[in-house]
């Protein structure tokens, strides 16, 4: 059994207010000090400098919190691990269920989010940086985003498209320089207001990370975005669409890009199967029964706990964005709860005990076979 702490936190103010303000949140918090750029020796100042420019550009604000951020610790912006690990140089699943099949007549956004729990911050945060769109999420690094949903209604969460992009040496090596996914999903939900504008911000924006990035809102639209190695794709639905359904796991499902990537593991493919064997065809879902595939122990479900390889459960969650809530569940396992979120209201500053249980991954979960034998 693996225990962690879950967080949340309410940040408000100019970015780098913000920034400041989650230094010493951080400070106080030592669990979640993670400041230097340790294992990165070619990450300079230059390459500082570099990483601000990208994200003046296409994250407008974000240096600025990172320097409150490091002036809050006493440190360099360059020793903050979140340059080295989101400026890059040369596994998860998620459903769409636009109104025509969802029992509330509402979008709904589920995902579930699968790594390793040293790699996950396990904190839900509510930001309201002055003059952008206030947003709602799990955090990344501290600045980046894993998923969310802003004031407007726009939702967005992502699954890895293959094998996932890094900086670390145990991940694939990115072929452009451009951001990760956290800094595209923050920037997303903070300067656009729904999917059409979503879309047309991404259009243009450097993406070193491969992704299946979802986008949902209120007005029930829906969009999935693959990115592959500088390539991009993307479907789109919506209220008059025949299909209102649309979901993606760890492997590239549009026909443009497919042949960048024929290979996939199988368990990708198999939740790719299970999530339509569920869902396809039916009207009137409910958040309850997408609660039970995302709780449902693989194969029967969505939840898996082999943390050993990179591959448990780190998060599950429903987003309601014309409600304007999310529905958490720490570690897909319902002895943590279901912890309901709205986007108006303030987040108390708090630490949550949860359990995470782990077990060793069968050889053949990780086998690479081809995407056309789906």
């Amino acid at each position: 059994m693996i225990k962690k702490q879950a967080y949340t936190v309410e940040l408000r103010g100019t970015s780098y207010e913000i920034g400041f303000g989650f230094g010493e949140f951080v400070k106080e918090n030592p669990a979640l000090r993670v400041v230097h750029t340790a294992g990165f020796d070619r990450f300079d100042e230059a390459g500082a400098k570099q990483a601000a420019e990208l994200f003046d550009r296409w994250c407008p604000g974000l240096a600025e919190e990172l320097r409150g951020f490091a002036d809050a610790l006493e440190a360099k912006p360059s020793q903050i691990v979140y340059y080295a690990m989101t400026y890059l140089r040369p596994r998860c699943s998620q459903i769409a269920v636009l109104p025509g099949i969802s029992a509330s007549g509402n979008p709904l956004l589920a995902r579930s989010y699968e790594f390793s729990p040293d790699a996950e911050d396990f904190t839900l945060v509510r930001t309201s940086v002055t003059g952008k769109y206030a947003h709602l999420g799990t955090s990344v690094l501290h600045f980046g985003r894993d998923d969310g949903f802003n004031e407007c209604g726009l939702a967005v969460t992502m699954s890895s498209c293959g094998f996932p992009v890094g900086a670390l040496p145990y991940m694939r090596s990115p072929k452009l320089t451009g951001l990760q996914f956290w800094a595209v999903i923050r920037a997303l939900l903070e300067n656009c207001k729904d999917v059409p504008e979503a879309l047309y911000y991404m259009k243009d924006m450097p993406i070193a990370f491969n992704m299946n990035l979802m986008l949902v809102d209120k007005g029930g639209r829906a969009a999935l975005a693959e990115t592959l190695d500088g390539r991009m794709a993307v479907k789109q639905i919506d209220h008059s669409s025949a299909d209102q359904l649309l979901y993606a796991t760890n492997h590239p499902l549009m026909p443009d890009l497919v042949p960048y990537e024929p290979q996939a593991m199988r368990n990708s493919l198999q939740r790719y199967e299970l999530i339509g064997h569920s869902l396809r065809g039916k009207g009137e879902i409910t958040e309850d029964e997408l609660k039970q595939l995302l709780l449902g122990k693989f194969p029967a479900g969505l939840s898996c706990p082999y943390y050993e390889d990179f591959f448990g459960t780190t998060k599950s969650m429903i987003i309601d964005p014309a409600k304007g809530t999310v529905e958490l569940c720490w570690g897909g396992r319902s002895e943590n709860g279901w912890h309901r979120y709205d986007i108006r209201e303030p987040l108390a500053d708090s630490a949550l005990d949860i359990e995470l249980h782990a077990e060793e991954a069968y050889p053949e979960f990780f086998e690479s076979v081809p995407i056309s034998a789906n």
